[in-house]
């Protein structure tokens, strides 16, 4: 009888990996903020109000080298990587190099996508999805507070709107991992805190009303109004 093949130190990699990237990541991110900091605090004399003042400044614009320094680092290693996962059903281990991809992409997406948030800066978040491979059309709007789970399984399309706290999901977790694409096309208006699931098809010049729930591989047609939980085509 053919013995089964250990995966156990496999799983140890993936285990230490999932740290030690996000780690690197993030620290190549904090190192140009804090550098930045350094060198002003280097120039000022804190006895003077003025430079108080001046350090307050300087607070606001690390944030924004902060941010700007996330964004690149973190896309450089969901790239250098390979992070993208693909489409399909997995079994929810390490050992399932999707799944693993899954993990670390998150890891170094999440904290990144939530810091944009803290400020509205949409131009910025539609560059950062663009670079960690989702497909953004021009002129799409990410009202706030927004959340694109699967930026590599995400496709919206020009002059879409999408409604302050809206979910929109390509992966759910069953009693396997199931990534799949979630296409919303062009002039869309998507209302606050709908639930887009995973699979979904939105046409060009779909209205989704706020707080709708649209289920999993679901195809909303063209030019209509949708609205309710589940939804239903309204006109």
């Amino acid at each position: 009888m053919k013995k089964r093949k250990s995966t156990y130190p496999l799983s140890i990699t993936g285990l230490i990996l999932v740290f030690v990237i996000p780690i690197l990541a993030y620290s190549i991110g904090l190192f140009f903020p804090l550098l930045f900091l350094y060198l002003v605090m280097k120039l000022l004399v804190f006895h003077f109000l003025i430079n108080l003042f001046i350090f307050s400044i300087a607070l606001v614009i690390s944030y924004l080298i902060l941010v700007i320094s996330l964004v690149f680092s973190s896309a450089f290693f969901i790239n250098i990587f390979k992070l993208k996962y693909k489409e399909g059903e997995y079994e929810k281990t390490l050992e399932e190099k999707n799944v693993f991809k899954y993990i670390v992409f998150l890891a170094l997406y999440y904290p990144v996508y939530k810091l944009i948030n803290v400020f509205v800066l949409p131009p910025i978040k539609s560059f950062y999805l663009s670079l960690i491979g989702a497909k953004i059309g021009k002129n799409v709007f990410l009202a706030g507070e927004e959340w694109i789970s699967d930026p590599c399984m995400t496709e919206i399309g020009d002059n879409t709107l999408i409604g302050g706290k809206s979910m929109v999901l390509g992966h759910i977790g069953e009693e396997k991992l199931i990534i799949k694409k979630t296409k919303i096309g062009r002039n869309c208006l998507i209302g606050g805190e709908a639930f887009i699931m995973p699979g979904c098809i939105i046409e060009d010049n779909v209205i989704v009303g706020a707080k709708s729930f649209v289920p999993k591989d679901s195809g909303l047609k063209r030019n209509s109004l949708y609205a309710g939980i589940p939804v239903k085509r309204i006109k």
